[in-house]
């Protein structure tokens, strides 16, 4: 990971692909993140599971006027969460729920661009998976998993229904 950080990570951020975040407890480096403007397309299926509440990211609160054109949409407006570590030692204790919570609160309240979706590509190889934590901070698979890909495309809304989506 430290190879990762500072290379890859350093050099993603430098060319403008993600913007990086440290977070510290008294001087201490307790996790890193990184982040990206991105887009989700939903196929029929998605919408559909979205739309019955079936996803685990609860129904989007769209106005029932507006809903109709929301499903039309080929693609939404999606914030990346490109990258997140937490450091050994503070994981198991809801640092990264933390995390996950306080960017899409940050996402939510934003009034630069529109933002529907918090996306991830999480990873999922047979060493490390991280799609069970990401299920549990409230993202659902935006494709069924690919044995050539050590990632799996998530998705969470920004926007649930109260009763529908109840945050852990």
């Amino acid at each position: 990971m430290d190879i990762f950080i500072r290379n890859d990570f350093r050099m993603s951020v430098e060319n403008h692909y993600c913007a990086a975040y440290v977070v510290t407890y008294q001087d201490e480096v307790v996790a890193v993140f990184a982040l990206s403007f991105d887009s989700l397309d939903l196929d029929s299926d998605d919408k559909e599971e979205l739309e019955a509440g079936i996803s685990s990211t609860g129904t989007p609160d769209v106005d029932w006027n507006y809903k109709d054109t929301f499903y039309s949409k080929p693609r939404y407006p999606a914030l990346d969460i490109a990258y997140l570590a937490v450091q050994e030692k503070w994981r198991g204790q809801g640092v990264g729920h933390l995390l996950v919570d306080t960017i899409a609160e940050q996402a939510r309240s934003q009034t630069f661009a529109g933002c529907q979706f918090l996306t991830v590509e999480a990873l999922a190889t047979s060493e490390y998976s991280a799609v069970g934590f990401y299920q549990r901070c409230g993202f659902t698979a935006n494709e069924v998993r690919k044995p050539y890909k050590d990632t799996l495309r998530m998705f969470r809304t920004l926007y649930a229904n109260e009763e529908e989506y109840v945050d852990e």
